[in-house]
């Protein structure tokens, strides 16, 4: 009888401090490894040929240091997974062992690090997402309380971690809207951490694109990404500040000017970024290359740089000793 040896999904370097920091650049290659893994297993277990991607999603990298620590203990994290269009995933039988096998594979790899996640719940699907074939949620909570959960988010096509982030950006623009729409008198009341998210996105998507960015949208929008950027690092949990600084983003129509740096480019190959549920699935993780050549190497760029200062800080950087900033 053939033994079955599953592997432990590893990466280069600790993924948490031990005040419960995370390492973008590492907590990325877990989830990486994370997808990796769970492929060998289904084809060990299976004979199924499902080659997946893995990465982080939700632009904690723009909170970090130098080196890619974030500076606050991170509560939540999330994941970007893509799945390739296969035959055998149009059932649902096939598409939930997939989702199985995953949240085994990922409650292993994150049991060294004293999260122990359970209760995988999967089939949410994600507002602004392909009508066909829609984003999907995957979600465990952690059961010793160190984070509250790892949310995982399954794209159903394959491609690079990079060309399907930036994907996901043209939709994160679409949900961010929903508060700076300009067919609003003024932007709803948001409480609790909905507040706080929707000033993240504002950053994420301003440094996302930013290579793209009009002249114009940057000297509007770029002042106030730096202020909410210093006011988080400070510790900001105003509530009342942090709607008074999203009403000045509603007010500015800043999102209208992250929709301009890209809606021509896509136009080009016929799709409307403000309809993107109902593009043909098989543009799900497809970014015109014109938009690529300027936005995927500043994105590498940023890994690259906190392997570089990690390798540089030696096993100050190994501890994630703070530098002082």
């Amino acid at each position: 009888m053939k033994v079955i040896r599953d592997r432990l999904p590893t990466v280069s370097g600790p993924v948490f401090t031990d005040d419960g920091r995370a390492n973008s650049l590492y907590l990325n290659e877990l989830f990486d490894a994370v997808a990796k893994e769970t492929s060998a297993r289904l084809r060990r277990r299976f004979r199924a040929e499902v080659p997946l991607t893995g990465g982080l999603w939700g632009g904690s990298w723009y909170f970090t240091d130098e080196r890619g620590y974030t500076r606050a203990r991170f509560r939540r994290l999330y994941s970007l997974v893509c799945v390739p269009q296969i035959p055998s995933l149009n059932d649902a039988g096939n598409y939930n062992i997939v989702f199985w096998q995953y949240s085994k594979v990922l409650a292993e790899a994150f049991t060294p690090y004293g999260i122990a996640l359970a209760e995988p719940q999967w089939g949410e699907s994600i507002p602004y997402s392909n009508r066909l074939r829609p984003l999907i949620s995957l979600q465990m909570w952690d059961t010793n309380k160190k984070i509250d959960f790892i949310r995982c988010f399954f794209s159903y096509n394959s491609a690079s971690w990079e060309e399907a982030y930036l994907y996901e950006t043209v939709r994160l623009i679409q949900q961010t809207k929903e508060a700076l729409s300009r067919v609003m008198a003024e932007p709803p009341r948001l409480e609790g951490m909905a507040t706080r998210f929707q000033l993240q996105d504002i950053v994420i998507l301003y440094s996302t694109l930013e290579p793209v960015l009009s002249p114009s949208t940057k000297a509007l929008a770029g002042p106030l990404v730096e202020r909410i950027k210093t006011r988080f690092a400070q510790g900001m949990n105003d509530e009342d500040e942090m709607r008074s600084i999203n009403a000045e983003a509603f007010k500015s129509g800043l999102i209208y000017g992250y929709e301009d740096a890209i809606r021509e480019e896509f136009a080009k190959e016929g799709l409307d970024i403000t309809k993107i549920e109902e593009w043909p699935v098989e543009r799900i993780n497809r970014v015109p290359q014109s938009l690529k050549a300027k936005l995927v190497p500043p994105l590498k760029a940023i890994f690259q740089g906190f392997r570089k200062q990690l390798k540089t800080a030696g096993t100050a950087g190994l501890s994630g000793t703070r530098t002082g900033r």
